[in-house]
């Protein structure tokens, strides 16, 4: 056992694309379980009073935050400038955001489509944008 594990660590930190993908998946992942226990601890409803929306931005926060660091040191080993990055990622970040809000009104809002429909567009679409956007555009000096 102790051989298959290593070998798939050996994989999963190699610089292929197929480990990348892993990595991007695993970390966003994470960011996406920050985002929901962080709301739920600090909702009203669930832990300590704050209203849902204020609670949800903050975990939206502390999700974004992580998923930058865990991006840029785990899934694409990036040394670039995190000036250069940062602001770079947060738009990528918030085209990301304003996708997910067009599917749900365009195909819920407008079209009368089930709220599941946009959401999960949205589950399948953001992150395969995401992926590209932080690829080509975030962390393109780290991707060869």
């Amino acid at each position: 056992m102790a051989f298959a594990s290593g070998w798939f660590i050996a994989w999963a930190i190699r610089r292929s694309e197929s480990a990348r993908i892993l990595r991007f998946a695993a970390i966003g992942g994470l960011s996406t379980l920050t985002y929901a226990v962080l709301t739920l601890a600090l909702s009203d409803r669930h832990g300590l009073g704050m209203p849902v929306t204020f609670a949800s931005m903050a975990g939206y926060g502390a999700g974004a935050v992580f998923s930058y660091c865990g991006h840029r040191i785990v899934t694409f080993m990036s040394d670039g400038a995190v000036g250069f990055e940062i602001p770079r990622f947060a738009g990528a970040t918030a085209i990301g955001f304003l996708l997910s809000f067009a599917l749900a009104a365009v195909l819920t809002d407008l079209g009368g489509l089930s709220p599941s429909v946009p959401v999960a567009l949205s589950c399948v679409l953001v992150p395969a944008l995401n992926f590209v956007l932080l690829r080509k555009f975030v962390f393109a000096a780290a991707c060869p």
